[in-house]
């Protein structure tokens, strides 16, 4: 009885995996309706992975590891290999930081400018910072301090505000909440240079020049203000992030965002992702073994080019980052 279940099983595999006379001299798991069946199955599968994040967060989300000292070092690590000096981290800047990133959440926006009409500057400004410099580089979703700062360096015109010698301070917000319906982790870098800082080794052409122009989707800006003394005398605000978003809990004093959910949903997609195509590359290769070696004539399937495909998925896959920049 055992061996009887036991050859079954081995016909079975055959069936579904070795071309033969039995499946039109095509694995059944490479049919049409196999293929579908997989694309339905992964549809499911991220369907469910929703509702379970929905109901326990803590057990399958996204994991995230970002802080500001690591935000600066990195930064100042990108500066010094450009041979300029490190910039020193501004709570004022940071208080800026910090109230645009809560402003993005309660006007659920994500540009430089609000739709309100604020601009950045507005929000250093409104933070008591007297600038005569200033920049602002945006991300959001990324899951680790080094991959932020990758990102930005490696976007020109991110990377313009990282390597402008004219700056002199810095300051960051790494703040969670929801952003369009999504749960986002937005990190807000904001440059500055004020009236006390010594900039006069720095060519006026360099200080005034505009920044690159921007790629799509990716508009980091820099301001050179014609009158920074009259618009730093606007008021203070007072705590601007809890006024603007009074939901927003600061528990981790815009220093850091850490979640280490049991299951990291970025690490298990793209692990099953990787094993889908993987198993359907290893199918597509032993079909074009068996019928090349058995001299198979067939009017259609292309086993070569569709591994190709497959394989360019995952070389694709394997670069994606979840997260973006503005």
């Amino acid at each position: 009885m055992v061996e009887y279940r036991y050859m079954r099983l081995l016909r079975m595999l055959h069936h579904w995996l070795v071309p033969h006379e039995g499946n039109n001299h095509r694995a059944k798991a490479l049919h049409h309706e196999a293929l579908f069946a997989y694309v339905l199955l992964l549809a499911v599968f991220n369907l469910g992975i929703r509702f379970f994040h929905e109901k326990a967060p803590d057990v399958l989300g996204y994991a995230t590891d970002i802080r500001v000292e690591q935000l600066l070092d990195a930064t100042n690590a990108r500066r010094k290999e450009a041979g300029l000096d490190p910039l020193t981290l501004n709570s004022a800047l940071s208080q800026a930081a910090a109230a645009k990133a809560a402003d993005m959440f309660a006007n659920n926006y994500w540009a430089h400018n609000s739709p309100l009409g604020k601009t950045p500057w507005d929000f250093v400004i409104s933070a008591g910072y007297r600038y005569t410099l200033a920049g602002e580089n945006l991300a959001k979703n990324f899951q680790t301090s080094s991959g932020v700062v990758d990102a930005w360096m490696n976007s020109p015109t991110h990377k313009a505000n990282i390597v402008k010698a004219g700056y002199r301070d810095v300051g960051f917000a790494v703040v969670n909440g929801i952003l369009s319906g999504e749960e986002t982790t937005l990190v807000v870098q904001m440059f500055g240079t004020t009236n006390a800082s010594p900039i006069a080794q720095i060519p006026k052409a360099q200080a005034a020049a505009p920044a690159p122009a921007a790629e799509p989707g990716l508009q980091p800006v820099t301001v050179v203000p014609t009158e920074p003394a009259a618009e730093a005398e606007k008021p203070v605000q007072q705590n601007p992030v809890i006024a603007l978003l009074p939901s927003f809990v600061p528990n981790t004093s815009f220093e850091q965002v850490i979640n280490t959910p049991k299951i990291n949903i970025s690490s298990l997609t793209s692990t099953v992702a990787f094993v889908v195509v993987g198993v359907l590359i290893g199918l597509l290769a032993v079909d074009a073994f068996v019928v090349n070696r058995k001299r198979v004539v067939r009017l259609v399937g292309h086993n070569l080019a569709h591994i190709l495909f497959l394989g360019t998925i995952i070389v694709g896959g394997l670069s994606l980052v979840r997260g973006t920049l503005l």
